[in-house]
């Protein structure tokens, strides 16, 4: 597979092409731009490597391992074919075209995934399904995108609407570590996408938020912003994040939402907030409208993980360990955040709410005192060696995203 033909929700927008160790787009006549950084122009774009938006959604890790043992012995798997079989349920607004033909997989029910009580493994059964369909989803971790059926005006709609994860051997308890956190960070006020935990705590389902009516949003998200490849994902720092939220945005509120993300990471232990863990939404490019953060994603303690991050994704403040008190609120001012002591300290209390609350524990004690060592650690005072475990006078909790 050495050609595909790249579509916006506009049509056609040009050609993709491989050949000899390197990749070349070239647009059509009245296309719609294909990302924020690379406008139309008559040159193709010329790269070494896959141009970052269309790596964006390149699977990694598990489902790739799975993708390439599957599909091997009938054709040569390269990246062109993952975009090939993308056709219209990648990430965002691209879809690609080409020779292939994939057969319908039919659907499922949401409520029967967040009952499961079949001995068999939800996700082994989703994966035999729907491995085809996730070449379209990037990532390390086991996950898959799964067709939902819902009723329209114009009749039955079935399309990859949720996506499934799970935590595989190496990763235990990892669908109830997400949910725990994402359920904080919505506690918190921090806009995440609708999200559940199946009752036998394998799956964590999420529904993409890059769809809106039958609408596919444009989604970027920082590595192609930074023009930077997915291997490069942990290269950079917070700041350069926020100053691209600032550039891109020009919205001092999107400021305060990049530090409530960052904030809530550091916060919840979570190592892995790297460059594709941040993304931006529009409605479209030409002309450009609605550009914003996208709800918060992928949020996880990674610490309770022996083999996994102790510290950070990217750098603050030129240091990779996790930050303090202190450190968070410069982090917070610097970028023009009104009040980021009060603000730290108001998903804190929040947090430590929502854990008192929470009563799934005996699945994953760990958890808890990973996430207790982790807020402790974010509230203490740089110096004093004071840890902030007694609770603050109750503030009211501001949803910031109403």
């Amino acid at each position: 597979m050495n050609r595909v033909r790249v579509h916006t929700p506009a049509g056609k927008a040009g050609v993709l092409g491989f050949d000899q160790g390197s990749y070349s787009f070239s647009y059509g006549e009245l296309a719609e731009d294909v990302s924020l950084t690379m406008p139309q122009r008559v040159a193709s774009y010329n790269s070494g490597g896959l141009h970052p938006v269309f790596q964006m959604n390149i699977p990694e890790g598990y489902v790739r391992e799975k993708l390439t043992e599957r599909l091997r012995r009938y054709i040569k798997v390269n990246d062109m074919l993952f975009l090939a079989l993308q056709q219209n349920r990648g990430i965002g607004q691209l879809s690609y075209e080409s020779d292939l033909v994939l057969e319908s997989v039919g659907h499922e029910s949401l409520d029967a995934l967040v009952s499961w009580d079949s001995r068999e493994s939800a996700f082994e059964y989703l994966l035999d399904k729907y491995l085809l369909n996730t070449a379209a989803i990037s990532g390390v971790q086991p996950k898959l995108l799964v067709n939902t059926q819902k009723s329209t005006e114009r009749g039955t709609l079935v399309e990859p609407e949720l996506i499934v994860k799970t935590g595989g051997d190496e990763y235990e308890n990892l669908a109830l570590n997400e949910f725990v956190c994402m359920s904080i960070a919505r506690e918190c006020g921090i806009s995440v996408p609708e999200f559940w935990l199946s009752q036998n705590k394998e799956l964590f389902i999420m529904k993409r938020f890059d769809l809106l009516k039958g609408q596919t949003l444009g989604m970027e998200d920082f590595a192609v912003l930074m023009k930077r490849s997915g291997d490069d994902k942990y290269l950079g720092s917070y700041e350069h994040v926020a100053k691209v939220v600032q550039l891109y945005t020009r919205d001092t509120q999107q400021s305060d939402h990049i530090f409530d993300y960052v904030a809530i990471s550091c916060l919840l232990g979570n190592g892995d907030a790297h460059l594709k863990n941040f993304s931006l939404l529009y409605d479209s490019i030409n002309p450009l409208t609605g550009l914003r953060l996208s709800p918060l994603y992928d949020v996880v303690n990674t610490t309770v993980y022996e083999n996994d991050s102790h510290d950070l994704a990217l750098k603050m403040e030129q240091s990779r360990e996790f930050p303090d008190q202190d450190k968070l609120v410069r982090f917070g001012k610097n970028i023009g955040v009104k009040n980021p002591s009060r603000r730290l300290e108001e998903m804190a209390d929040t947090a430590r709410d929502y854990m008192k609350g929470f009563d799934l524990w005996a699945s994953f004690p760990e958890l808890r005192t990973a996430l207790e060592k982790s807020i402790s650690r974010a509230m203490s005072i740089t110096g004093s060696g004071v840890r902030h475990n007694v609770k603050r006078t109750k503030k009211r909790k501001i949803d910031r995203y109403l």
